[in-house]
């Protein structure tokens, strides 16, 4: 790298969001961050998500269920596989 180029520095601001809509939603960003949007009515949807989010907080919980998924997905190596896989997985009850 050049002198005259420095790597840029990005900034995320990490926060709470409080969605409009009734439906709450749940993010994992690459760097492993979760964030969560949920709406001021803690109905049972939004329990879900933030006991997702308090869930994946726990480093250990987190590394087993990575853990377990990756079991699951041995073999399927193709784009194609990984998605029949993934839909019989959701299939399971």
């Amino acid at each position: 790298m050049s002198e005259d180029r420095q790597p840029e520095i990005k900034y995320v601001r990490k926060r709470l969001y409080v969605t409009d809509d009734q439906t709450p939603a749940l993010s994992v960003d690459d760097d492993g961050y979760v964030r969560c949007g949920l709406t001021v009515d803690m109905r049972t949807n939004d329990m879900l998500v933030l006991g997702l989010v308090l869930s994946l907080k726990n480093k250990k919980w987190k590394a087993d269920l990575i853990e377990r998924v990756k079991e699951k997905m041995e073999g399927a190596t193709t784009p194609t596989s990984r998605s029949v896989r993934i839909m019989e997985l959701l299939g399971d009850d």
